[in-house]
Order: C-alpha cells, then structure tokens, then sequence
C-alpha cells in the first residue's frame, strides 16, 4: 500500500513540476515586458501596427569584448529619448549628474554588462537584479557602476584630471589622496608600492567569491555580502569590522586588530572611497582590448602596470 502511495505522490510531483516547467516556457516574463514596449512604442511613433510586432529576445553580441547582453530586451527603450519618462524597464537610460553616457558609449560597441557586471545572458529579474549568488560580479548601479569606468580610462588616476562624469569615483580619488592611503597601501595606479596594508591595486577585478574567501562578514549589517558592502562598512568603522582575534586560545587564530584609522567619515564619503577602490582593476584580467582605450588612458604608468 505504501509502495503504491509514494508512487502516486512521485508521480503527481513530477507532473506539477512538468508542468511548472512548460508554463515557464510558454510565458517567460520577458514576453509581457517586450509586450508592452511594443504598444508603448506603437503609441509613441503612431503606429498601431508596431504593437503586434513579433516577440523575441534581444540580444547584443560583442565578439571583441566576448559576452553577450539580453538585457535590451526587457529594457526596451533604453536609447530611445521618447521614452525619457517611462518607468523602469522601458525608460531611457538615466543621466548622472547631467551627464549623456549613451551618446559616447553606444550598446552596439559596449553592451550593458561592461559597465553594469552580473549577467548578461539571463532574461528573469531574479537572475539579473539583487543578489545573484552564483555571478562573479554582481550586478551595480549609480554611483557603483563609475568604478567600471577605469577598465578602459586609465586616465582617471592622473592628477590633473577631473571628471564631471563620475563625481563619485573623483571624489573617491581625492579621499584617497588626502587621507594618506598610499601610505600604507600599495595602489600602483597612484604610484604606491607600499607595504604595511593589503595591496588595493586590484581590488575591483577580484570576485566576490575570492574576497568572501579572505574576509570576515560576521561583523557587517548589510543583509547582502558583498564585496561593496564589505568595503563600505568597513570604511565607517574599520574597528568593527576588523577587531582582530588577538586573545584567541589557539595562536593560529590569533589575528591583529586593524591598524586603519577611523576617519569618521559620513556615509557619502564611505560610498566615494569604495567606489574608488572597486575601480582598482588589473587590466590583464579585465582584457579590454586597446581599440576600446581612449588616447589619454596610455600615459605611461598604466602602459607600465598594463
């Protein structure tokens, strides 16, 4: 009896997956976004004929930077000023701090996740937004996504030069510059070899995987662990978040407390000095090919570090 039971609950439980399965098939949710864009469009160019266009997925294949980016096709209006004030995810992309990223970085040449990260082939909105724990790099936003920025300007740690579009990042910069981080810091990308504090030269192009490795996240708040919200915490308050373990019973696990200051930095500058320090990239792991490098990002210490 029992035999026949478990059999009939298996079986049951196989159909209704079965079926989960075909309906998911039958109705992705990029279907109704693509939808919708449609009859926006349709509405918006006065035709009504548009709104019956044909639904598929979107998709930018870039063969020199080698990915493939699907997230046009929920994000339908993306480069189209008509849709400046629709709500996500038909709107335009967004300008930060009145600054047009499209019109110098077209979604042909660069595609989304260069600059975005997460993943680009994935069409649901669990796999694409929030946390997705299996991605290398999880997906950011503004101001984050500006550290991604220095994969092709190199530029940007000069001296002599302030970008408007990427206040944060500069902001982060100059931070950096007068609270004396190369002191103790190696960062090549401002001329440091130092070695009294981990090297940050690289930072950005670690996984989360590598840095949850070599961290401990048992004393941060975010619910979300992240390398951001590692690295934003700990410039708050770096004693709490590294206090050490110098009384431990066993001396393998003795470790030091944090030699940081607190700078008693507020929030924004918290956000300005993680973004800069996400921006630390190595290049040979970031591959961006030379064609994608403007003429200022060769100046001489990054062909060096490159």
């Amino acid at each position: 009896m029992m035999k026949h039971f478990l059999f009939a609950f298996f079986g049951v439980a196989i159909l209704v997956q079965l079926g989960v399965f075909v309906y998911r098939q039958a109705a992705p949710e990029w279907k109704e976004y693509r939808k919708v864009y449609y009859e926006k469009l349709a509405d918006k160019v006065g035709d009504p004929a548009v709104a019956h266009s044909s639904l598929s997925v979107q998709q930018i294949w870039n063969n020199k930077l080698n990915r493939a980016d699907r997230c046009t096709t929920c994000h339908g209006g993306i480069d189209n000023p008509k849709f400046a004030d629709e709500p996500q995810p038909y709107t335009t992309h967004p300008r930060f701090a009145g600054q047009d990223y499209i019109s110098k970085h077209s979604f042909e040449k660069f595609g989304c996740t260069i600059c975005h990260e997460g993943d680009g082939q994935a069409v649901t909105y669990e796999k694409t937004h929030g946390i997705v724990h299996h991605l290398d790099r999880q997906m950011i936003s503004s101001p984050y996504v500006q550290a991604s920025c220095t994969k092709c300007h190199y530029e940007l740690y000069s001296d002599q030069v302030d970008w408007p579009e990427a206040p944060v990042l500069m902001h982060g910069k100059r931070l950096a510059n007068e609270l004396g981080c190369v002191a103790c810091h190696a960062i090549r990308q401002l001329g440091s070899m130092a070695v009294l504090a981990p090297e940050l030269s690289s930072m950005g192009s670690k996984t989360e995987l590598a840095f949850y490795l070599v961290h401990d996240y048992s004393k941060i708040q975010t619910p979300e662990h992240t390398t951001s919200a590692w690295e934003f915490e700990h410039f708050l308050d770096p004693q709490k978040i590294v206090p050490g373990n110098p009384d431990a019973v066993n001396p393998k696990d003795r470790t030091s407390p944090t030699i940081m200051p607190n700078w008693g930095l507020t929030e924004d500058e918290a956000t300005a000095l993680t973004v800069f320090v996400l921006s630390l990239r190595d290049p040979k792991v970031e591959n961006i090919p030379r064609a994608y490098l403007p003429a200022l990002s060769s100046h001489e210490g990054f062909l060096q570090y490159r």
